[in-house]
């Protein structure tokens, strides 16, 4: 998916914003000046835009049940849980997306971490 092409060529292509991603996700840098912050979250929106479409490809059944779950959404929750990515998270999923994707990567979130979740059994109609 081209989606995911743009991230992984910016980020082999260019050590700049491959050292802002895993130094702005692991906290390495106490706090990062207003552009880094912003070049941070708009990664983290493309991770989420790429996830969001491998899950709405799966509700729609071009991808077999269980693709999102077992493909882009454990990829999408590592970064969530990083510190910033949680708190990036917390933020961006009032806003910019659709409650059925959010219902499913907090779901994917939980899953690992013990929290129980409303799971999302059908969200086609989201």
């Amino acid at each position: 998916m081209a989606q995911w092409t743009v991230i992984r060529q910016a980020i082999a292509g260019n050590r700049d914003i491959a050292e802002l991603v895993t130094a702005g996700l692991s906290g390495e840098r106490a706090a990062l000046d207003a552009a880094d912050q912003l070049r941070l979250e708009q990664m983290l929106a493309e991770y989420a835009w790429a996830a969001f479409h491998i899950w709405d490809r799966t509700q729609r059944g071009i991808f077999p049940k269980g693709t999102f779950e077992s493909t882009a959404g454990p990829l999408l929750c590592g970064l969530l849980r990083t510190a910033r990515g949680g708190t990036w998270w917390r933020s961006a999923k009032h806003t910019g997306f659709i409650p059925g994707f959010v219902l499913d990567v907090d779901a994917v979130l939980a899953k690992n971490s013990g929290v129980s979740v409303v799971v999302n059994e059908d969200t086609r109609h989201s």
